[in-house]
């Protein structure tokens, strides 16, 4: 596994290449959508970093050969879910610089890969509707259980 960018220099360089879709697909993790998520929500705040990665991970999966379609490709609950559980981490972090805020990102979340299922009471992944357009959580609010629960507190 090739290891995530940790100083500035090559977390520009890892954005940069995913942006222009010449980051090599393999390197596009779980891990990897977190840093971005998070440099984005550091950089952009919230809504500014939503509208950013849907339209980065849109472009990077036809770039690298991928389609978006109904069935596979960007999915809008997911992603704004994780933008929305990174800005959460946020709040609860700063200040924080943002090598360190993606460090931290990464760290927490890479191993909750399936946190939203605890979100959710239908199979999200599987939804094209959910797919398609930002559905909220089912079971209970990001926001609600973020410093308690998802282990954001920083203190």
């Amino acid at each position: 596994m090739i290891p995530l960018p940790i100083t500035e220099t090559e977390i520009d360089e890892f954005l940069a290449g995913f942006e222009s879709g010449t980051l090599p697909k393999e390197r596009w993790t779980h891990g990897a959508h977190l840093l971005a998520g998070a440099c984005y929500v550091h950089r952009l705040g919230q809504s500014s970093a939503i509208h950013h990665m849907r339209k980065c991970v849109r472009r990077y999966n036809e770039a690298v050969g991928g389609k978006n379609t109904a069935t596979s490709g960007y999915h809008e609950t997911i992603t704004v879910f994780w933008i929305k559980v990174l800005d959460a981490l946020l709040l609860h972090a700063q200040p924080i610089a943002r090598v360190e805020f993606a460090a931290l990102a990464v760290e927490r979340f890479t191993p909750q890969r399936d946190l939203f299922r605890r979100f959710y009471d239908f199979d999200v992944i599987a939804s094209t509707e959910a797919r398609a357009e930002w559905i909220p959580p089912t079971r209970e609010e990001i926001e609600a259980s973020a410093a308690t629960d998802l282990g954001i507190a920083t203190q």
